[in-house]
Order: C-alpha cells, then structure tokens, then sequence
C-alpha cells in the first residue's frame, strides 16, 4: 500500500472489540518491510461503516472479523473487568466502574436482563451494554440493522469468524492485494484463562434474549462467509 492509499483508501478492515482484530493486527504489521507503508488500514473501534462513508466515501471496500455476540460480550466482560491485562492495564471509565462494582461475574451481568425493565439490575446492566465501549460495539454499531448490512455485502471483501481467522490468512492477503502472510510468534490477545468468569446455561438464555439483533446480523455474517471463504473453510 502506497502512502497516498493509506491516507485515502480504496480498501480498510474494520476492528470489532474481542473478535480477534488485534491478533490480525500483529500479524499484518509483522509482515511490513521497514520501508513500507501499512499493508493494511485498519480503522479503530470507533469506525463503524456509517464512519467509513463520511470519512472515506460509500464505494470503499470493507473486511472485518466478527464472533458470536454472547461470545463476544462475556470476552469483553471478563476483559475489561480486568483492565484489558495481560496486554494493556487501561483503567476503568465512568461506565466501567459502574458494571464491574455492581456486577463481580458475566453470570451476574447476564441474569440481570431476565429482570423486569424497572429492577435497578436490569437499568444497571442495560446502561452498561449502552456505555461500555467494547459492550456496545458489536455489529448492531458496526453495520446498523439487517438491512443496511445486507445493502452493504457487496463492498465486503473479507469476512471471517473469530474461529477461522487463521485458516483464512491466505484468503485474507488476496482480498486486500498483498503478499502471504507469515504468522509471527509475537501476535497479542487481550484474553487470559486466569480472569475468565463462568456463565449458566439459563442466564445465557436471559441475555440471547435481548441480544436478538446480534445474533440476526450475526446470522447475516455467516452467510457472507460462507460466500467468500466457503471453499477454503471446506
């Protein structure tokens, strides 16, 4: 990628929180020669694809990696809840601090959308799924509803879920035009063993609930994987 394409692309990969875009990151910035430019834009979390269009125009290619959302949300829980360590120590905001003193475990976090709209647990747990940044950046942020990411498949040139980002590295280097990429042994994950919290299959239940616009766009990112990577994925 020249500089003049960085600066105004043609192509960017989106960064959806806990899906793996900062493992991917590593990888594509571990493959850059010391005299390139970035292989690959990938925009920040705030970049949704209502942002690409204001900042980069309505014809600009997309790719980005997404994950189950009940997967998603219990990794950005237990993340946060500790600071995003191993990786980072990044403090708690004003959000932050008000879900992860009242809630102590995901399961916690979760029953309280089986409470009724009134219950304090239940205004605590939606404020926190509206304030925390990497609860409310999923693909309802992203990519708006059903339709506008079903109007928009045509710009996505690659699409894998978190699982299958490896497998797809050959098939990621030819959507964005760039040589094979070597995974290097140095790519991060903000995700430890040590600070994950357990979740019950009934207060699971509770969230996917109130999760539903998730797992329909979810639903439409499967199918767009399919289409693009099915080959490879077989």
């Amino acid at each position: 990628m020249s500089v003049l394409s960085y600066l105004r692309p043609h192509q960017v990969l989106l960064h959806i929180p806990k899906t793996g875009g900062t493992w991917l990151g590593d990888v594509i910035a571990a493959n850059r020669r010391w005299y390139e430019a970035p292989l690959v834009r990938q925009l920040s979390h705030g970049n949704s694809l209502a942002r690409v269009d204001e900042r980069f125009g309505p014809t600009v290619k997309v790719g980005f990696v997404f994950r189950d959302p009940m997967a998603r949300l219990h990794s950005a829980f237990d993340s946060r809840r500790n600071f995003s360590r191993p990786t980072r120590n990044t403090p708690w905001t004003e959000a932050e601090t008000a879900c992860f003193t009242r809630f102590s475990s995901f399961d916690a976090f979760a029953r309280a959308f089986g409470e009724n709209s009134t219950h304090p647990d239940r205004a605590a747990a939606e404020a926190a799924l509206a304030g925390v940044g990497h609860f409310k950046r999923g693909l309802g942020f992203f990519f708006g509803d059903h339709d506008r990411l079903l109007a928009a498949r045509n710009r996505v040139l690659f699409c894998a879920e978190t699982q299958n980002v490896r497998r797809l590295l050959p098939d990621f280097a030819r959507a964005y035009g760039i040589r094979p990429l070597r995974e290097p042994e140095t790519a991060r994950s903000h995700s430890s063993a040590a600070f994950r919290t357990e979740c019950s299959d009934d207060a699971r239940a509770m969230l996917r609930d109130r999760l539903q616009g998730e797992y329909a766009l979810y639903d439409i990112c499967r199918r767009i994987e399919a289409d693009l990577h099915g080959a490879s994925l077989a």
